[in-house]
């Protein structure tokens, strides 16, 4: 193996690494700046998705600027949210763009060549896409997994006469990550003046998440038309326990499926790496005649209907 590969590989070890580094301090320390913020200044938060925010200069500015107001920058900003990302929309743009142009430099060292760049380029810039994703999934379900518990927590802070907002207090106080987070974002809104209507329909457009949905809707209509909202939450809880245990079940008996598609989906393109180390130029000519193009066109075409079959096999909605 040539030197360069071997420093182009460690290249992009060392650029991984310091970028999970910069996530995590981004989510932790932002986290608490903005509380200060707010604490000291008492100012009205920006609720929901793509607003600006004042806690912290924003490092790509002119990048920023470009997606203000834009429903890109709404919507990429749920993402984040959704993720547990404490990033702004240009800041994601900008990362995705600097993968883009690391995977440029990458492609055209390995392969001599500029298609075989153009080629690497993309899958790059969806590596930060995919990481943010399975971020979100890893984050879906430590919070489904912490919702039985704080229904309960919830239940019996009802039955003991305390008020809806003192019990999301004690589950944001007693319970950890994602969920206290969660609510207490729920907590601060309603602080600073927002209904519990929409605080709550808040959490669910951040969350996503189909338990909270539930919860949420037996909250609502509690507070229109009265009830014994403890023994409804108790059902619920009831009811998300089996959901969580027959997702457990699903996902062990689809998990050799999911594995296929990942070994499918990673293998050419490891290949493809592979073979141009070892052998420079053995496959440049699937990038420069016009047939490699087309069997190239094949491949991927084939390789994407193999994935989506795959995953529609294993996706199963409870």
């Amino acid at each position: 193996m040539s030197p360069i590969v071997v420093m182009i590989v460690a290249g992009a070890l060392l650029v991984i690494a310091v970028g999970i580094v910069v996530l995590r301090l981004a989510g932790g320390g932002a986290r608490q700046q903005r509380l200060a913020q707010i604490s000291a200044h008492r100012q009205e938060p920006t609720i929901a998705t793509g607003q600006k925010s004042a806690t912290r200069t924003d490092r790509l500015p002119l990048l920023a600027r470009l997606l203000e107001g834009t429903a890109l920058a709404d919507n990429l900003q749920l993402e984040l949210l959704r993720a547990g990302w404490l990033l702004r929309p240009s800041e994601m743009v900008g990362l995705m763009i600097a993968a883009a142009t690391f995977g440029y430099a990458i492609g055209a060292l390995v392969f001599r060549s500029q298609w075989g760049a153009l080629l690497i380029t993309p899958l790059c810039a969806a590596l930060a896409w995919g990481i943010m994703k399975a971020q979100q999934q890893r984050r879906q379900k430590a919070l489904s997994a912490q919702i039985p518990d704080a229904i309960d927590m919830l239940s019996s802070s009802l039955r003991a006469g305390f008020a809806f907002m003192r019990g999301l207090q004690l589950i944001e106080s007693q319970m950890h990550p994602p969920i206290s987070e969660e609510f207490r974002r729920v907590i601060d809104e309603v602080q600073f003046g927002v209904s519990v209507e929409e605080a709550l329909d808040n959490l669910i457009r951040r969350t996503g998440n189909y338990d909270l949905e539930l919860i949420v809707a037996a909250v609502q209509t509690q507070l229109q038309l009265g009830g014994n909202l403890a023994e409804v939450l108790d059902n619920i809880a009831g009811m998300i326990r089996q959901r969580v245990v027959l997702a457990g079940e699903l996902s062990a008996a689809t998990a050799e499926g999911k594995m296929s598609a990942s070994i499918l989906s990673a293998l050419p393109f490891a290949m493809a790496v592979l073979v141009s180390i070892v052998s420079p130029g053995y496959i440049r000519p699937l990038f420069e005649n016009p047939m490699g193009w087309m069997l190239l066109a094949a491949g991927g075409l084939l390789l994407t209907i193999g994935i989506l079959v795959i995953r529609k096999l294993v996706d199963v909605d409870i």
